[in-house]
């Protein structure tokens, strides 16, 4: 829903968004982005909304967000960023509105959120020791296609079907070791980013110094 509200009403709108002087405000118009949102939980707490593309700001799931100061003009509100078991529902995401000078106008986003059916990895690669593998590692999940990723870095999975998955840890150099054991299984739960840590010991780590030997 969009709407506009007339300079009589510009006052009350400022006091409640907590600017008691509409001097400046009635120099231009001001938007005013309200999201409600349904059903299960999301599994974000914030989604982002922005102005012709630019200007992002932060929104809560059943909170407003407000563009001040904007000129006359045509703009698109676009609202994005939502938790992968919400959609924005009865509206499209992107809504068109045209700002009056010292008007405020209200756009409203209803967004409904379903039972994840799907979980995730967050992944975090760290190794220790040198040398170093320099060229990085592959990381396989299964069901997934291989990445590339660093040797101290981390990778987000997301869509996973839930159960175990497979996780393993490919083109490790010769003198480096993945402690616990390659690969692993890891079990996906849905609506959570599971955390799992891969460790790395390379070269002479854990080895006793020429200083330990001596008698």
């Amino acid at each position: 829903m969009i709407r506009a509200l007339g300079p009589l009403a510009v006052a009350g709108v400022a006091a409640l968004l907590g600017c008691g002087d509409t001097t400046e405000s009635s120099a231009a118009g001001r938007i005013l982005v309200t999201v409600n949102t349904r059903g299960a939980e999301p599994q974000s707490d914030e989604y982002l909304v922005t102005l012709n593309g630019e200007r992002p700001l932060s929104i809560t799931p059943n909170g407003s967000a407000v563009y001040d100061e904007v000129p006359e003009g045509a703009y698109v509100v676009h609202l994005f960023a939502l938790a992968d078991n919400c959609a924005v529902s009865g509206t499209p995401n992107s809504r068109s509105v045209r700002v009056i000078r010292g008007a405020v106008i209200e756009i409203s986003f209803s967004v409904a959120c379903s039972v994840p059916e799907t979980g995730g990895f967050r992944i975090v690669v760290t190794t220790v020791g040198t040398p170093q593998d320099d060229d990085g590692y592959q990381l396989s999940v299964a069901g997934t296609s291989l990445r590339a990723i660093e040797v101290n870095a981390e990778e987000s999975y997301e869509g996973l079907a839930p159960g175990a998955h497979l996780v393993t840890l490919k083109d490790v150099a010769d003198f480096c070791d993945v402690v616990d054991g390659n690969p692993q299984p890891y079990t996906v739960v849905p609506g959570k980013a599971v955390r799992v840590a891969i460790d790395v010991r390379c070269g002479e780590v854990g080895e006793p110094s020429v200083k330990d030997l001596s008698p």
